[in-house]
């Protein structure tokens, strides 16, 4: 199957995590493509998408919604498994909050979403800004001191899991199924 894996990604995290769940579609048998959605200017031919971004201030990147936005039409029918990265899913309750109000519902609506999910990113503050570090700062929850964030957070067994079970829910899925997952 023709997959795209497309993120969106600020300091390359997430650009690390679009990498190795290609790689493991990739030793699953799928024609993977993995790409910064900033750099898509069609999507014609892809059977799959596999969909990722970071989150910045709670939300996705705005290259990656205007994605969302202008390949609604191709991607309709086909398959969709979105994740995110986001240092939040590291608090308590962080998952949840993270599944519940960081997903963007109105752009995801009508889509054939068949799986999605949240890892944990990298902090580096040295290379964060002022402005990412007060809109840190403005949605910490305070459970723990803000130093204990600051590092690389990515479960990179749970991603290839993840990756995996995408993989085998590709193998046994018609393309251009409607059976919607979420």
């Amino acid at each position: 199957m023709k997959v795209l894996v497309g993120y969106g990604s600020v300091h390359g995290s997430t650009a690390e995590v679009a990498q190795r769940i290609g790689d493991v579609l990739t030793q699953r048998g799928h024609n993977v493509t993995v790409a910064d959605v900033k750099t898509l200017t069609h999507v014609d031919g892809y059977d799959a998408f596999v969909l990722g971004t970071a989150i910045e201030a709670s939300t996705w990147l705005p290259e990656f919604k205007a994605f969302m936005k202008a390949f609604n039409p191709q991607m309709l029918n086909k398959p969709i498994y979105l994740w995110i990265n986001c240092i939040r899913v590291l608090e308590e309750y962080g998952m949840s909050h993270v599944m519940d109000f960081y997903m963007v519902p109105e752009l995801l609506k009508g889509l054939n979403v068949r799986s999605r999910t949240a890892f944990a990113g990298k902090l580096d503050l040295q290379t964060v800004d002022w402005n990412e570090r007060w809109s840190l700062a403005a949605r910490y929850d305070g459970h723990a001191w803000p130093t204990n964030f600051d590092g690389d957070f990515r479960d990179w067994d749970k991603i290839a899991d993840w990756a995996t079970s995408v993989a085998n829910d590709l193998q046994v899925m018609p393309v251009g199924s409607e059976d919607h997952v979420n």
